[in-house]
């Protein structure tokens, strides 16, 4: 079926199952078999390969066992090649070529020429405030590569990873595997997010005013009570929650129609307020930070490609945070 079968044969029986992990089929064979067809002639051979007159010597007596043939035999001008090997020579030469092309390094990616699809998975909320302004580069003019979001939760995106359905991962991702490889972005906070027509409060919010405030809570299960609830407590507060959305972009289009409170991470909540007239706080009630982070699986780590969708990323998250349009 081809060369590398062809060689693979010992008076016209196969070597085995699996022709390509037999010990006598040594790659190095064919690239003397080339050199021989060059050079016709061992010692010039020798020297094409940088290795010594016997060794070459050695190779071809292999591979004479390993083809059935002699290959190349004595005559005017030097070593002649049999009509098998005549046939053998230019497959195996394709075969040659295409082995240093597949393990060559990888060119540069350029964005100009190849029309890459990526896929990254993010919240709703990282796909607005961070790979949004990855698309806006995206669209410039002659750019190829196109953007395809999911939103995962942390472990489905760790398993889509795994998977090879996904480029790689943004978010909060505690559990990474020691086989993914990971940068952390930044770190993030939170903050109060409402609206000053319904909810006319002074910035910085209160600690108590934040709690008699009802609230909307963002939960991917739909819970009522969050860490906000458990650092209230610390304090002998409690806060009314009366609503819950997984859709995190949902609550500024909620906050324009209703008196409520939304705690949010900081740089989502200064967007909505951007786009939606609204004001935001910081939280009056310690809470801990948390690392956005940027993974992948290190199985594409050289990948060019993966290399230059991964700097975009991270340039994105080292871009200033959009500013609140009230106070």
């Amino acid at each position: 079926m081809c060369a590398g079968m062809d060689l693979a044969q010992r008076g016209g029986q196969h070597i085995g199952m699996n022709p390509i992990h037999d010990p006598a089929f040594d790659l190095n064979l064919l690239k003397v078999f080339d050199a021989l067809m060059q050079a016709r002639s061992v010692s010039r051979a020798a020297g094409l390969l940088g290795v010594t007159q016997s060794a070459v010597s050695h190779a071809l007596a292999r591979l004479r066992v390993l083809a059935g043939d002699p290959l190349f035999v004595r005559g005017a001008g030097g070593m002649q090649p049999t009509p098998r090997a005549g046939r053998l020579a230019e497959p195996l030469r394709d075969a040659l070529l295409a082995a240093a092309r597949a393990l060559a390094r990888e060119d540069a990616f350029d964005p100009l020429q190849e029309a890459r699809v990526f896929t990254v998975a993010a919240s709703d909320s990282l796909q607005t405030v961070l790979l949004g302004r990855v698309l806006a580069g995206l669209a410039a003019p002659g750019m190829r590569p196109a953007l395809r979001l999911r939103s995962l939760d942390a472990e489905a995106a760790l398993q889509a990873l795994d998977a090879g359905e996904i480029d790689a991962a943004v978010g909060y991702l505690p559990r990474l595997r020691r086989w993914h490889r990971r940068q952390v972005l930044f770190s993030e906070s939170h903050a109060c997010l409402f609206n000053p027509a319904l909810l006319p409060l002074p910035v910085p919010v209160s600690l108590q005013d934040f709690a008699a405030c009802a609230h909307v809570v963002p939960s991917l299960r739909g819970e009522l009570s969050s860490f906000v609830d458990e650092a209230l407590e610390r304090h002998g507060l409690r806060r009314r929650v009366v609503g819950a959305t997984a859709q995190f972009l949902l609550l500024p289009m909620l906050l324009t129609q209703a008196p409520l409170m939304a705690t949010l991470p900081s740089r989502l909540a200064a967007f909505c307020a951007g786009v939606a007239w609204l004001a935001t706080s910081p939280l009056p009630v310690p809470v801990a930070s948390y690392d956005v982070t940027l993974a992948w699986h290190s199985r594409d780590a050289a990948s060019p490609a993966l290399q230059w969708l991964l700097a975009r990323i991270a340039e994105a998250a080292n871009a200033p945070p959009a500013a609140s349009a009230a106070a």
